[in-house]
């Protein structure tokens, strides 16, 4: 909550949110939003009184936005139970809002798990179907956890289509002190972008969540 207060952003994107904590970060962000959920939370490791409870990808804005939801694996009318990390619904949702006369257009997804960031079948589908929904958006910038390695196969072929805009001197997204797993060095959480934005001053922040924060500056050009 320190890191949002501090930051003061514009926008934020999320994942893994708990349906429940919506009322918390409105009230702490000051701004409303979209949540979309996307499965079941049925893991090993969470505490008891949240488990069975739904959590998904939201965004949050301090403008009036306008909401899109594409969902590219999965459907609206069945939320799975999130057992070891894969299963569930894969969603892009889109948000757009408007500041100094000009329009932003937000995307923000959890991609499809595999272990150890080696690509599979059901990757290479859903990256597919991935791309084609956001195509739709002729000037966006993505952002969520790839679950893809950068460098490696699925978030090359995002890096094909839209700008990457980690800077190269990070090679991990991964909090060391947070994630069950200590310290991997994987980028899979991406800041991509249209040719119609400007994207600076990125940088990633720890102490956050499993994951480190994207933080960063946009512009229209």
């Amino acid at each position: 909550s320190s890191f949002l207060k501090r930051e003061q952003p514009d926008a934020v994107c999320f994942q893994e949110l708990l349906e429940q904590d919506i009322p918390y970060f409105e009230t702490l962000l000051g701004m409303t939003g979209k949540f979309v959920p996307t499965a079941i939370l049925a893991c090993p490791g969470f505490d008891a009184e949240v488990m069975g409870e739904p959590f998904g990808v939201a965004m949050f804005s301090r403008f009036e936005m306008t909401y899109d939801v594409a969902y590219y694996s999965g459907e609206p009318s069945s939320l799975p139970r999130c057992v070891e990390g894969r299963e569930g619904n894969k969603v892009l949702l889109r948000g757009t809002f408007s500041k100094n006369g000009k329009d932003f257009t937000l995307g923000v997804t959890h991609f499809t798990w595999t272990p150890d960031g080696v690509a599979d079948d059901a990757q290479r589908s859903d990256i597919n179907a991935f791309l084609s929904v956001a195509a739709q958006s002729p000037e966006i910038i993505l952002c969520g956890d790839f679950n893809a390695p950068r460098g490696r196969e699925i978030w090359g072929k995002i890096a094909e289509r839209y700008h990457d805009n980690i800077p190269l001197s990070y090679d991990s997204s991964i909090d060391p002190h947070l994630h069950r797993a200590g310290h991997l060095r994987y980028v899979v959480d991406g800041l991509f972008s249209t040719g119609g934005y400007l994207v600076s001053d990125v940088r990633l922040v720890e102490g956050v969540s499993d994951h480190k924060a994207i933080v960063g500056f946009i512009e229209r050009v």
